[in-house]
């Protein structure tokens, strides 16, 4: 069970396509992490606890700095792209379709300050920097379309208001009394979703047709799209601050204000397949489309330290306080439809007003140790553990507790006690100098040791272009990850509380790629 927790941040950010409630995937998307840092970090899998000495590090152990003896600025650029493979099975058949997209970033702006004691043991240098970095990465598209003689959303929406009188759908305050969400509140408005034999609390959906036993279902081929895209990230603002002690220990403190910045457009189309498809309702077409952006800022502390006991050893930890998000979330919904004008069913459209809702997000803290072995002048390889319990993450609402038995999130909670707990992250790391002034880096990063789920493989070079100066490269893939999504839930539930009317199912194969361009220029 614990492992469902893993995929949460997939799985429950593109399945659902009514949203506007804060849940379980919303806490998981800000509080896992997925490095970018430079190309140099990210050629070695930032396996960089141990190591230090890059500003790339600064964000994975605040004692990087405290390695410099000399002033240094750092900006990375690339790009980022995502590759989905969708196979749809539905009533009708089997359909592919490939999506993606492709972004540019600069995932690392950086710069530290070495100021020299004068001193040969004890303290002989402290250092301040600060770091930019790209701690999470949300951009992704997934897409899918078919034909389907099955079930609709509109026949979901349909059996979810059940018990529902309409008068809640058409009251002036509808879309803020929190009876029914906008999602059925638009389908109603659009005659998408109509009284079912002139009842109050009864519907039926304008894809579904009476059946001669006095059963609802659809019964026409329909034609659907899905089509998803999300946007943005969240960057690492490190103020840091190094000290270095015989150069023996290393010791760093980063106050960090992570920004979050996340944008999600869904758009969900069914269509009146073929000329010949009959609806009782006169239905040809329905739209859906729902967008949200968030944003707000999260702050914690981070300490770290990093020790050489043997010229060619070094040992790390660092240290991350749970970090607090205060986030807002903005969003509004937009249904049309279209209709052959046989019946009294109209084409319409319906947009709900941008809503907004401001909560709070507790991120748990973590854990980094590391071990580095230096081979001279040769080379080095380098290892990291991380361990976080995202069991512990937590959502409140502005003006209560985390563990206020009045949150309007303790259910959230609970779950995320229930099905998330300890993960384990596994870096590895390598860098071989070929020549004076070139080198070969690789690196591997797990984040499920047992059940492996965000693997990533990278390598790069690097390449000394002047005494003061040097470029970065490199290459990172995250390893196909396959998963199942429904466009809309299961409904039509019997007796023994079965489902009845079965969602087609999508099954997604993602990939994601980074590659990066670091220079850096000492003074």
């Amino acid at each position: 069970m614990k492992k469902i927790c893993l995929l949460a941040i997939v799985l429950l950010s593109v399945s659902t396509l009514s949203a506007g409630a804060q849940g379980m995937e919303d806490a998981l998307r800000y509080s896992q992490q997925f490095y970018v840092g430079s190309a140099r970090t990210m050629a070695m899998g930032n396996a960089f606890t141990a190591l230090g000495g890059d500003l790339g590090a600064v964000s994975i152990n605040p004692a990087s700095t405290a390695l410099y003896n000399c002033c240094e600025f750092a900006i990375t650029g690339g790009f980022q792209w995502d590759k989905n493979s969708a196979s749809f099975a539905t009533t009708e058949g089997n359909y592919f379709q490939k999506t993606g997209r492709t972004v540019f970033t600069l995932p690392n702006i950086s710069m530290v300050f070495s100021m020299p004691t004068g001193k040969e043991t004890g303290l002989v240098a402290y250092t301040f920097g600060f770091g930019f970095n790209k701690i999470s990465n949300f951009n992704t598209r997934v897409g899918f379309r078919g034909e389907d003689s099955d079930t609709s959303l509109l026949g979901n929406i349909a059996a979810n208001l059940e018990g529902l009188d309409n008068s809640y759908l058409t009251d002036e305050n509808a879309f803020y009394d929190g009876y029914a969400n906008n999602q059925k509140i638009l389908a109603y408005d659009t005659y998408l979703v109509n009284p079912y034999h002139d009842a109050h609390n009864s519907y039926i959906g304008a894809t579904e047709n009476e059946w001669a036993s006095g059963g609802l279902g659809v019964d026409c081929i329909l034609d659907k799209s899905y089509d998803r895209i999300q946007k943005g990230g969240i960057y690492d603002m490190a103020f840091n601050f190094g000290l270095n002690f015989s150069d023996k220990l290393y010791l760093g403190a980063n106050i960090n204000v992570n920004l979050v910045d996340f944008t999600d457009d869904l758009l969900y189309t069914e269509d009146g397949a073929a000329p010949g498809n009959y609806f009782d309702s006169g239905f040809k077409s329905m739209k859906y489309n729902y967008f949200q952006e968030t944003s707000g800022a999260g702050v914690n502390l981070q300490l770290g330290a990093i020790w050489v006991p043997l010229n060619f050893l070094r040992l790390g930890a660092s240290y991350t306080t749970p970090t607090i998000y205060n986030l807002t979330d903005r969003w509004s919904e937009y249904m049309a439809s279209g209709f052959d004008g046989t019946t009294s069913c109209k084409p319409a459209e319906s947009e709900s007003p941008v809503l907004s809702c401001d909560y709070r997000v507790k991120a748990p803290s973590r854990l980094s140790l590391g071990a580095a072995v230096v081979l001279g002048r040769e080379g080095l390889i380098s290892f990291d553990y991380e361990r976080v319990n995202y069991g512990k993450t937590r959502m409140a609402d502005n003006y209560s507790d985390f563990n206020d038995s009045g949150n309007s999130y303790v259910d959230v909670n609970k779950d995320l006690s229930t099905f998330c707990g300890n993960t384990n992250i596994f870096r590895v790391g390598a860098e071989w100098n070929i020549f004076n002034d070139f080198t070969l880096r690789g690196g591997f990063t797990s984040h499920v040791f047992n059940t492996p789920q965000y693997q990533f493989v990278s390598c790069g070079i690097g390449k000394r272009i002047s005494e003061h100066s040097s470029l970065d490269l490199a290459f990172r893939t995250r390893l196909k990850d396959t998963y199942d999504m429904l466009p809309y839930d299961d409904y039509c539930f019997n007796d023994a509380g079965v489902a009845q009317c079965l969602a087609p199912v999508a099954t997604i194969e993602n990939r994601a790629y980074d590659i990066l361009l670091t220079y850096r220029v000492k003074f």
